[in-house]
């Protein structure tokens, strides 16, 4: 996906969210008015924010699929696969955002009694979510093969950040052109392809019918092999 696509995500995803967490906290305020200090600073504030960051990625995910829909409806699919596991790199940005969450606060002083470990608690079970929503990600995000190029989409809820970071990662969301692989490279249970520019990479599974009929679209599109040795 272009830059200025993911740029158009990310800034509906959060304005949505900041709109949605607003609108939440109106009617939980007359709520926690009463409540402790300690429960305010360990359980209600960082479960906000979490539940804040929840909502950005599933809408950066559901908006992602709404922009490749199109491509993938309107054009004949060839050939699909599943994309290869994600990486530790796809987890980075939510981990530290729930780092930001728990953790930089409590620089500013602690509030140690039975609410700090439910904060510890509440850290856990985010980053368990997240787990979750990451592995079901990756099995519904396939590549598809299509006669002018190949898509990759399905719910692809890898947070990102397009504004002056690098937002290169394997089998990112988006249609691609054949004449956007440099070159491939055949493995016994996945293929590699090497975007230009070295923009990234796709990497998905492969059993031997699936290898026949992908070498067939790349002999067709004059895309070179590369030798696994090399």
């Amino acid at each position: 996906m272009s830059q200025t696509k993911k740029a158009v995500v990310f800034l509906i995803s959060f304005f949505i969210t900041l709109f949605a967490t607003s609108l939440s906290f109106q009617f939980i305020a007359p709520l926690v008015i009463g409540l402790e200090q300690s429960a305010i600073f360990n359980i209600v504030s960082p479960l906000i924010s979490t539940i804040a960051l929840l909502i950005f990625i599933i809408l950066q995910a559901l908006i992602k699929y709404m922009f490749n829909r199109r491509a993938l409806v309107s054009n004949a699919n060839l050939v699909s696969a599943n994309i290869s596991k994600f990486g530790i790199k796809e987890r980075l940005l939510p981990y530290a955002f729930f780092l930001l969450i728990y953790f930089i606060p409590l620089l500013r002083g602690m509030i140690f009694d039975y609410t700090f470990m439910i904060r510890i608690l509440l850290f856990i079970g985010s980053v368990v979510i997240v787990e979750i929503l990451l592995r079901i990600s990756n099995n519904r995000t396939k590549i598809f093969f299509q006669r002018n190029g190949f898509l990759i989409t399905g719910f692809d809820a890898r947070a990102e950040i397009p504004f002056g970071m690098n937002t290169i990662i394997n089998n990112d969301s988006g249609f691609y052109s054949y004449k956007d692989i440099k070159e491939y490279l055949v493995f016994p249970d996945r293929i590699e392809l090497k975007l230009i520019n070295d923009t990234g990479k796709i990497v998905f599974m492969a059993n031997g019918e699936l290898k026949r009929q992908f070498t067939g679209l790349m002999v067709q599109h004059k895309i070179p092999v590369k030798k696994v040795s090399e």
